[in-house]
């Protein structure tokens, strides 16, 4: 993944101006050398204007107009740099992938459908040896073109952004807003050639010309400051300080406190263990939870996911310096293969905001946000548009006080801003519309609609990306029930349970105003009827799919490979896109991908299997037997982690299952368990998640491996940390000290 040096924001660029009449005077070979002399310098801008000016005089030198390429590439001046990389397009064989970095460059500029070709074309001719992580790579950027070509979808038009005035934006870089009661706002900027922190106070309309704060002048230890955030109670300040070594930036965390006397200390460095040597650490938020202070932080240090991740470490509030808990990586629902970067805890909606290159994306760096806390996260959302962008964007902060938040981007936004080369702030207003949801669950024909009792009923959020989040759940005594805090332009959809009657899958829509939505449901032995405000009921979604008429074996559906309708052509999207894929979890056990509806009108599979594939079974155990999955998940079962694999350990496991073995970094090993009757089946985990927890309960009770867990995979990929009840935690997230540390693989001894 291409890694740009904005990424830790501090990196700013001296101008060395020549005359247009100089540069008309020289050779092309005198502007190839002016033009080497500033890329060494570290003036990107002078380098690519001389780079450019010497392919247009000798357009034979094709290597220039990549170098040119290269230069507005990394300057994040999009439109010059998709029209240098087009010369060089496709001689990937000749220089460094300059397809697609051609590509990126005409998604950061917003020409999505030409990016998605030029994507395509790239890698179907590309034969590099890595070219499975670029497949991943582009597989991400076209969802990323996908996503951003249906953005009516996903904006949210009671969401306004402006760009602020003059007196606080340069033409340099501003980053890192923080803003401090009602008027006031720090931030960094690198307008006086090296980065530093200012604040500014806003009277009116109007914010006055930002000044350093005494407390950081005469203090620092490195040329390069930003990054700033305090703690809640304004008596600590965390930001990060940046050498240049080599030409490279190497940035750490450091910390100001207020001393007794009323005055702030100088600058204390972070332990090593959260400052690695020779890695960056930067972009700390900092949050007050259970009496400790939990700093969030971004790295690149050994052990992460790829690039930049996120990682987090603890203190007590009375803690000094030295009683910061070991760094540990947020995990795979939060990190990715690219970099995340400006995390942002929201404390009263207990939600993160950061920003990613690594997940799906409508331009470089896009904002998400994910609900959870240290350990524990949900698999995070794209915010949409108007907040995301083609360009990058990051840096996102919300203040009740300030009546909305802010973010950073280097968008166009005219007549402020008409390049993309510097990132500047923007405000957006407090767009956080809470709807509630509420209503009734009867039996259909009772007299006087009897109100059902003991009824499950959970709540899912339809993510952008193909993911389906559980927002809440609840057992109703009496039939009534109520979800509030939705958001504004989602889909969601309920699934209700209850004995004897059979399980009910609804969707709905929240809208873009705050009026509550009413949805009162009756429920027979074999039909639900949703009355919606006196609506209608919908048409059973699966039949955007599968028509009702496939209603036996004779009379089966071949379900597509792709969701894609195959009579239009067009993607499933939204409810549909998931009901495909339950569909495909059911059809992947037929050879042909056969389906019908059984007598009581639920997708079957035809079991006409041709090769050794037989029906997945169950196992018996204390949780109820659940759907099967997805063909990408399968659920698998670590017994341990162990330096040295020695079977004989496993005698008791043996006997009813198969063992096998992963490795990870540092020459660790995890051992995975299937019972023997899927892995004779060929199967590599469990496609329920309840047959992998009946199996880890045996294996709790009847071995002696009681540190045993499931963890999901998607894809091949691991998801998060693992668990041991539905609830998908493990119940083993205490803070970890430098002096006790335990990794999170539970490494037993050999």
């Amino acid at each position: 993944m291409m890694r740009h040096l904005y990424l830790i924001t501090f990196f700013t660029i001296v101008f060395l101006s020549v005359s247009t009449a100089q540069v008309k005077q020289m050779s092309w070979r005198k502007r190839a050398k002016t033009a080497d002399a500033f890329f060494k310098a570290g003036d990107l801008y002078q380098a690519a204007i001389y780079y450019k000016s010497a392919y247009a005089e000798k357009i034979n030198k094709i290597e220039y107009s990549y170098k040119a390429g290269c230069c507005f590439l990394d300057l994040r001046d999009y439109e010059n740099a998709a029209n240098s990389l087009e010369v060089v397009k496709n001689l990937n064989n000749q220089f460094d992938k300059p397809g697609y970095k051609y590509a990126l460059a005409l998604k950061q500029s917003g020409q999505y459908q030409k990016a998605k070709i030029a994507f395509d074309d790239f890698i179907k001719n590309y034969k590099g040896d890595d070219y499975e992580r670029y497949r991943l790579y582009i597989e991400n950027e076209i969802k990323g073109c996908n996503y951003a070509l249906k953005a009516s979808q996903y904006t949210d038009s009671s969401i306004t952004i402006e760009c602020l005035n003059t007196e606080l934006n340069s033409s340099k870089t501003e980053f890192a807003p923080v803003p401090i009661g009602k008027n006031i706002l720090y931030f960094s900027s690198t307008i006086d050639g090296v980065s530093k922190i200012f604040r500014t106070l806003k009277r009116r309309e109007n914010w006055t010309e930002p000044q350093v704060p005494s407390v950081f002048i005469g203090k620092m230890e490195q040329p390069h400051y930003g990054n700033g955030v305090f703690t809640e109670d304004s008596k600590s300040i965390y930001f990060t300080q940046c050498d240049i070594i080599d030409g490279k930036l190497l940035c750490a965390i450091y910390l100001m406190e207020v001393q007794d006397n009323n005055h702030w200390s100088h600058p204390i460095k972070l332990p090593n263990y959260i400052n690695v040597d020779d890695f960056n650490t930067t972009h700390p938020s900092v949050v007050t939870l259970n009496n400790k202070e939990v700093l969030y932080f971004s790295s690149n240090r050994p052990g992460g996911m790829g690039g930049l991740d996120l990682w987090y470490t603890t203190r007590p509030i009375s803690g000094d310096i030295n009683s910061f808990t070991l760094p540990r990586n947020l995990g795979r629902n939060i990190n990715s293969f690219g970099d995340e970067i400006s995390p942002f805890y929201h404390k009263k909606t207990e939600t993160l905001y950061f920003s990613t290159n690594g997940n799906v994306s409508a331009g470089g760096l896009d904002i998400l946000k994910s609900k959870g806390q240290k350990l524990t996260w949900e698999i995070p959302k794209n915010l949409g548009f108007p907040i995301n962008s083609s360009s990058d964007d990051l840096f996102y902060t919300i203040s009740e006080a300030h009546g909305g938040g802010y973010l950073v981007s280097n968008r166009l936004s005219f007549p402020e801003r008409t390049t993309t080369t510097d990132d500047d702030i923007f405000y957006f207003n407090n767009s956080s519309i809470e709807i509630a949801i509420r209503g009734s669950i009867t039996c259909a024909g009772s007299v006087g609609q009897e109100l059902l009792r003991d009824v499950n009923i959970e709540l899912y959020e339809i993510s952008s990306f193909e993911e389906n989040l559980l927002v809440d759940k609840l057992i109703l005594l009496a039939g009534t029930y109520e979800f509030n805090q939705l958001n504004a332009f989602s889909s969601y959809f309920f699934i209700v349970k209850k004995e004897g009657y059979k399980e009910l899958l609804i969707p709905f829509e929240t809208a873009s105003n705050s009026t509550d939505i009413v949805l009162n449901i009756e429920l027979v032995a074999d039909r639900i009827i949703v009355n919606k405000k006196k609506k209608k009921s919908p048409q059973d979604i699966r039949y955007f799919i599968m028509a009702p008429h496939y209603n036996s074996k004779e009379v089966s559906y071949i379900l597509p490979e792709l969701p894609i309708d195959p009579e239009t052509g067009i993607e499933y999207t939204g409810d549909t896109l998931r009901m495909f894929y339950e569909l495909d979890a059911i059809a992947s056990n037929s050879d042909e991908r056969k389906l019908f509806y059984d007598e009581f009108g639920i997708p079957t599979p035809c079991y006409e299997f041709t090769n050794k594939k037989q029906r997945i079974p169950s196992i018996d155990g204390p949780y109820k037997i659940s759907e099967l999955t997805s063909v990408d998940l399968v659920y698998k079962i670590q017994v341990s982690a162990v330096h040295k694999f020695q079977r004989e350990r496993y005698k008791d496991l043996k006997k009813v299952g198969f063992l096998s073995t992963e490795d990870i970094p540092g020459g660790i090993k995890r051992v995975l368990f299937i019972n023997k009757e899927l892995a004779n089946k060929g199967f590599n985990g469990y496609k329920r998640k309840s047959d992998a927890l009946n199996a880890l309960a045996y294996i709790l009770e009847k071995t002696k491996f009681n540190n045993a867990f499931v963890v999901k995979y998607i894809r091949g990929e691991r998801i998060g940390r693992g668990f041991r009840g539905w609830d998908e935690t493990l119940g083993l997230d205490n803070d970890v000290k430098p002096d006790g540390y335990i990794p999170k693989d539970y490494i037993e001894s050999d």
